[in-house]
């Protein structure tokens, strides 16, 4: 049992990201008073729950439990003082641990060399990652900028959460439903690089497990 768990750790992973998702999802749909609520504590206990996928050297995984315990002291302070600031450095501190993650999959995926079941999942989670990392950055522009997406309302964060997580998506899968556009250059760059990296990431994660599989 501790073999399989540990030969498909990046399952754990990949299931925090996409609680992460439902998350987002059901913030809309509860009332505003608990809406930031909901999405702090669900996901600092979702990404307590990736740790279990992140079987990484030591320093790693104090620098993970550094970010998570980091979030959670701004979370109790935001509480009591009601300060915007700690809600922005709550998206820091997430967006921090997100791209070291992403950085660690990558590298258990794209350059092991080898293609099974903890792969494939793992490429699952590198893309739910990647997807998730853009989402932050739109809310965190959006929080500085809030007339940079037409089709957004302004409004906190936390209510724009689960719209520019959509977005992130549909433009990371180059769908481009229309119904959220970019207006200011700043904007326009980060859905271009996150188009770019959408299309190039399949065109590496496909060559590479290919690649991995021939080598074997």
């Amino acid at each position: 049992m501790k073999a399989l768990i540990k030969k498909n750790h990046f399952i754990w992973l990949t299931l925090a990201m996409v609680g992460m998702l439902v998350a987002g999802a059901l913030s809309k749909q509860v009332e505003n008073n608990f809406t930031l609520e909901l999405l702090e504590f669900s996901s600092i206990g979702l990404l307590f729950m990736s740790l279990l996928s992140l079987n990484t050297k030591r320093r790693w995984g104090k620098f993970f439990l550094l970010i998570i315990a980091v979030m959670m002291v701004i979370v109790i302070f935001r509480s009591f003082t009601e300060l915007y600031y700690f809600e922005y450095s709550y998206l820091g501190f997430l967006l921090i641990f997100l791209i070291a993650a992403a950085w660690i999959v990558g590298e258990n995926v794209l350059l092991t060399g080898e293609v099974d079941l903890n792969t494939i999942v793992g490429s699952v989670a590198l893309y739910l990652l990647i997807g998730l990392i853009w989402s932050i950055l739109y809310t965190m522009l959006l929080e500085f900028a809030p007339n940079s997406f037409a089709g957004i309302e302004p409004g906190p964060w936390y209510d724009n959460m689960a719209t520019t997580t959509y977005f992130s998506f549909v433009t990371l899968t180059t769908l481009g439903y229309g119904d959220i556009s970019p207006v200011k250059p700043i904007a326009e760059v980060l859905v271009i690089l996150e188009a770019i990296v959408g299309m190039f990431y399949m065109a590496v994660i496909v060559a590479s497990l290919i690649g991995a599989h021939r080598n074997k």
